[in-house]
C-alpha cells in the first residue's frame, strides 16, 4: 500500500464515529483504556446480536420494548464488539458511559 493510500485509510478510520477517545480514560487490570472503537458493530450479524439480547436479559435487562435505547444494552454491545470484558466496560466513567449510549443508539435506530 503506497503511502498516500495509508494515510487516507488512517484519516478515514480517525474520523469514523464509531470510534471516540474517552474524556476520562480509565484502567482495568492494569492496562488503560483510552479509546472505543465500535466499528466492529457493522459486521454483527443477527446472531451475535441473539447473543447480545440473551446476554442482556440475563443480567437483568428489562423487557422494554426499546431495550436497545438503555445503557445495559449498550455496555453489552461494546464489550461485544470490543473484546473488552463487561467489567471494564462498566468501569468507564458516566459521562463517557452516556456517550457510549448515544452511539450504540445511532447505529440501530438513525440514518448512516
Amino acid at each position: 500500500m503506497d503511502e498516500k493510500k495509508e494515510t487516507g485509510a488512517k484519516d478515514k478510520k480517525k474520523n469514523d464515529w464509531l470510534i471516540f477517545e474517552l474524556k476520562d480514560p480509565t484502567e482495568y487490570q492494569g492496562q488503560p483504556i483510552t479509546t472505543l472503537d465500535l466499528t466492529k458493530l457493522r459486521n454483527m450479524n443477527g446472531g451475535e446480536l441473539n447473543v447480545v439480547y440473551d446476554l442482556y436479559n440475563n443480567l437483568g435487562g428489562t423487557g422494554t420494548i426499546m431495550q436497545e435505547s438503555t445503557l445495559l444494552f449498550a455496555q453489552v454491545i461494546a464489550s461485544r464488539v470490543t473484546g473488552y470484558p463487561l467489567e471494564a466496560i462498566n468501569k468507564i466513567s458516566a459521562r463517557d458511559s452516556v456517550t457510549l449510549k448515544g452511539r450504540i443508539y445511532r447505529f440501530f435506530f438513525l440514518p448512516a
